[in-house]
């Protein structure tokens, strides 16, 4: 990643561009393939001294712009902390939208889960033989794709537990109504 720094109105010392760099180094670890990061630091005269500097940055990554971002202040190291604040705060945001949705594979259910965790007894398994529930049933809910306690609860709050047991196990559903409302209390 290259920070490429430029000034308008200023002269750029040497401190100054390490230090911006060293600041916009720390977006790598949300973003790893940023191609570069265009700073531009401008000195304005204006009346307001909080506004002597400002700041903008353009973050490219595969060759687009993803990131723009400005800040102003009185002093050309605060405009640049907190341009590499803002931009940080919002690729974490980013950061955490991308996460959910990628663990969400539809609405109100749970990912699968892999296969690693089923080599020895499941939480699921564990919790409904405590409860009485015979190995038949909870095999049966395995085969039909019930692997964890959050996807039976899922199961059970929608109301459809009876339809993905099937007929003759209405028994069991009820059995397991009941776990599921025991573990909520």
């Amino acid at each position: 990643m290259d920070v490429v720094m430029t000034g308008k109105n200023m002269v750029l010392d040497d401190t100054i561009q390490n230090y911006a760099e060293q600041k916009f180094r720390r977006l790598d670890k949300f973003l790893p393939h940023i191609e570069r990061i265009e700073v531009e630091l401008t000195r304005q005269p204006t009346r307001h001294v909080q506004d002597h500097y400002v700041c903008q940055a353009n973050v490219i990554v595969a060759g687009n712009l993803m990131l723009r971002g400005e800040e102003r202040a009185a002093d050309a190291r605060v405009a640049v902390d907190a341009l590499a604040d803002l931009l940080e705060q919002l690729l974490q945001r980013q950061h955490g939208k991308f996460e959910s949705l990628r663990r969400i594979t539809a609405p109100g259910r749970l990912p699968p889960a892999p296969d690693e965790a089923f080599t020895e007894p499941s939480t699921l398994e564990i919790v409904l033989g405590d409860f009485g529930i015979d190995p038949a049933t909870i095999t049966h809910l395995q085969e039909r794709g019930i692997r964890t306690i959050e996807q039976l609860r899922s199961v059970v709050d929608d109301g459809h537990l009876t339809a993905w047991l099937g007929p003759g196990w209405e028994r069991q559903a009820h059995d397991l109504v009941q776990v599921v409302e025991k573990l909520r209390m």
